[in-house]
């Protein structure tokens, strides 16, 4: 099995979170996301081989880290779907292409090789199945692991889990369907980050947790938390 971590430009990262954080800090916050989504991923089994997709040189510097490949985004088309597309289509033409590829995001910090593990269980190593661990709302793909020579075409954006049901679907394939706590937690909005502060436990995403400790964003987060509860319940109380 192959995996395939696609990476924005770290700068341009959680624009959506742009609200209560800094360009700076939304930047550091995504390479640390990263920097603990690549921790687990290399401690998948040997013959699994990551490669991350982006044009970042920060990409660059983890792969090197890591001991992962790092194909440049900018050669491979424009936008996620066709990106990915492209990046499948050169790894299905090597002599040496793996039976199944998963893409996994940098944005889940609390990833962990558990989960990962019951993905694949779920997905049972078949040539006709495709496994799909859904965000919390149960809208979105934030892994997804098919085989690699009878693939889905990719339909990231808006209601992707439905787009690639049907995907599934018109291909005769079966379709699995796995939500559990860490897997389904991307970090995109102020309420994903006050859940993660709110966590508790540096173990789960050390890095990331580090630094939303050491930056202050931790404490930051629970104040504007704090202070609207305080709000309610004073106008409640009148």
């Amino acid at each position: 099995m192959w995996l395939l971590l696609p990476l924005k430009d770290f700068v341009k990262a959680k624009q959506r979170l742009s609200g209560c954080l800094s360009v700076a800090e939304r930047r550091a916050l995504f390479q640390h996301m990263v920097e603990d989504v690549m921790a687990v991923l290399s401690t998948l089994p040997e013959n699994s081989r990551l490669i991350l997709v982006s044009d970042d040189p920060a990409a660059h510097l983890l792969a090197e880290h890591f001991a992962a490949d790092c194909w440049p985004e900018s050669e491979l088309g424009s936008g996620l779907n066709a990106v990915l597309e492209a990046a499948l289509t050169r790894i299905a033409s090597r002599a040496d292409a793996p039976s199944r590829v998963m893409i996994v995001h940098g944005d889940l910090p609390l990833l962990n090789i558990s989960e990962l593990q019951q993905l694949c269980a779920l997905q049972g190593y078949a040539d006709d199945a495709v496994a799909i661990a859904t965000d919390r709302h149960g809208s979105g793909s934030n892994a997804v692991l098919m085989p690699l020579q009878r693939r889905i075409p990719l339909r990231y954006g808006e209601n992707s889990l439905d787009a690639h049901r049907q995907e599934a679907e018109y291909a005769g394939l079966h379709f699995f369907v796995q939500q559990s706590p860490c897997l389904a937690q991307d970090i995109d909005t102020r309420d994903d980050l006050l859940t993660l502060v709110s966590q508790g436990d540096r173990e789960c995403a050390p890095q990331t947790m580090a630094y939303l400790h050491r930056s202050g964003i931790a404490r930051r987060m629970r104040q504007m938390n704090t202070e609207p509860n305080l709000l309610n319940r004073e106008q409640q109380g009148s």
